[in-house]
């Protein structure tokens, strides 16, 4: 259960080569940023926490950007000033279960923060992760 948690939760950060549609992205100072994401679970008892070093090459925060997996797509966009809410559906695929959930993300010009709630069902186990990455920018990416 931890690796879904932790595939959900920071696989927002890892895929940054797809094209971006300005309307439904919100802009990001491109650098190295310091994340920390804090992840719970209905199935595990204790809370995660996980700090990583990540550059991030882009201008823009798009909600592609969140997929945990080709499975799953985006809906209900929805922009105002520097934070979008959107809504992720999973159907299932090599890394993750069929689930859905509901997604904030909003930057500065020096954070980017995030906030996923999904649910599904897993072995036949319903399960729900809520997940809150916070990340600064440190620097210039190298």
């Amino acid at each position: 259960m931890y690796k879904i948690a932790l595939i959900v939760s920071l696989s927002f950060l890892v895929s940054s080569s797809a094209l971006w549609a300005v309307d439904d992205s919100i802009p990001i100072v491109p650098g190295k940023y310091t994340i920390t994401t804090t992840t719970s679970s209905n199935l595990s008892p204790n809370p995660t926490s996980e700090t990583e070093e990540k550059c991030i090459p882009t201008e823009s925060f798009n909600p592609r950007m969140a997929l945990p997996d080709e499975s799953c797509s985006v809906s209900n966009i929805k922009k105002s000033g520097n934070k979008l809410t959107f809504d992720i559906k999973c159907t299932g695929g090599k890394t993750v279960p069929p689930m859905t959930g509901k997604t904030v993300a909003s930057t500065t010009s020096s954070t980017l923060n995030f906030q996923m709630k999904m649910v599904g069902a897993f072995q036949g186990q319903e399960f729900s992760v809520n997940s809150k990455s916070e990340g600064k920018r440190t620097g210039d990416c190298k």
